[in-house]
């Protein structure tokens, strides 16, 4: 079971009952969560239906956390999983005829990859949402798994915790991460 006792919530009293733990655990896990998914479908959308379907499952199921890993690995290979089976099934409608047309469609606009406060800073916000279209482009080319090990990597996490999240040996996801970053380099060179 986990042990969530120590939270406080942010008048700074203890949490009292489960809702209010599990609240707690949304608030600090949603932004890393929702990222995860945007790099790995581009989709705004997407991204918040699976942040919402991670913390419906984590709910569900977390009596059956056995604290193997830590709380935040574990969320991440809930969004891991939600993902594939969100790719899944946009394959799945696209070949009978009831998806949307994969490509620059399911790209994020402009306005949900620009910064908090953009009319401060346009020019700032505008080189900004480029790079940000571009490395999302150069990340939707790759193979999936090196796409989950980018994204996870871009979120801070380190080898062994994607590992541990993909359920790959560190090995494995060295390698994932080794081709992935010779791709995106070759893609964004530019920038590098």
């Amino acid at each position: 079971m986990i042990e969530m006792t120590q939270s406080s919530n942010p008048a700074g009293k203890p949490a009292e009952n489960a809702e209010e733990r599990f609240s707690l655990l949304v608030e600090t896990h949603q932004r890393q969560i929702y990222s995860l998914a945007l790099r790995l479908t581009g989709n705004a959308a997407a991204a918040d239906d699976i942040t919402q379907e991670t913390f419906i499952a984590a709910w569900k199921h977390l009596g059956g956390f056995r604290g193997d890993s830590s709380l935040k690995t574990w969320l991440f290979r809930i969004a891991a999983n939600k993902t594939r089976s969100y790719w899944r099934w946009k394959k799945l409608r696209a070949w009978v005829g009831l998806g949307e047309r994969v490509g620059d469609e399911d790209s994020p606009t402009l306005e949900e990859l620009l910064p908090d406060r953009p009319e401060d800073r346009p020019e700032q916000a505008a080189l900004a949402a480029d790079l940000e279209r571009r490395v999302q482009a150069a990340i939707n080319l790759l193979p999936p798994r090196q796409r989950e090990v980018a994204a996870l990597r871009a979120q801070g996490l380190a080898l062994a915790e994607i590992g541990e999240t993909l359920g790959m040996a560190e090995g494995t996801v060295k390698a994932h991460w080794f081709e992935a970053r010779k791709k995106l380099e070759a893609s964004l060179g530019e920038y590098l």
